[in-house]
């Protein structure tokens, strides 16, 4: 690693430091969002006193005239999560990071958490900022696939053993034209 990008993730990784303590809460209740910011995905984080999880909404702009467009990402970090509702079912393909392969499981298409709090991060690629704040609502809903990682974190808090149909279990067709 050269010198100068050394120097830049750690101006980085202080900046972010002295933002999240802005909101009075454990550093550590900060890490599923940390997670999500730098690798990307839904994270979840848990102990006795503390649970977290980091929830991704993506959307794109696309100016058709330029061909050009951007993503803006919203990272949702929720603090002691809990749900008010789901809605729907839809089977997906989801690999969990301690599993080696792909399964086919059930996800809600719709749900709707509460928590203690929830911080929001905006990722705009546009102005290669992030904007951070606190929503002053305590439920939010996700859809799609926002939902359905928000359920795959949900059962990590509750120390569910994610299941489901493996792969290999699919089998292989050919389609001739």
């Amino acid at each position: 690693m050269k010198i100068d990008d050394l120097k830049a993730i750690l101006k980085f990784s202080a900046r972010e430091e002295a933002m999240f303590g802005r909101f009075g809460l454990p550093k550590d209740a900060f890490y599923p969002m940390v997670l999500s910011l730098k690798v990307g995905g839904a994270w979840s984080y848990s102990t006795d006193d503390l649970k977290s999880i980091s929830v991704m909404k993506v959307f794109t702009t696309y100016d058709e005239e330029s061909k050009i467009g951007h993503t803006i990402e919203e990272v949702w970090l929720l603090l002691n999560p809990e749900y008010v509702s789901k809605e729907g079912t839809v089977h997906r393909l989801e690999k969990c990071g301690g599993r080696d392969e792909r399964s086919l499981v059930k996800r809600p298409y719709s749900v709707t958490l509460k928590a203690e709090r929830i911080i929001v991060a905006t990722i705009s690629t546009a102005k290669k900022k992030i904007y951070l704040k606190e929503s002053p609502e305590t439920t939010v809903s996700f859809s799609g696939p926002s939902a359905f990682y928000a359920a795959h974190e949900m059962e990590h808090l509750e120390h569910v053993e994610i299941d489901g149909l493996p792969m290999w279990a699919f089998e292989y067709e050919e389609v001739k034209d």
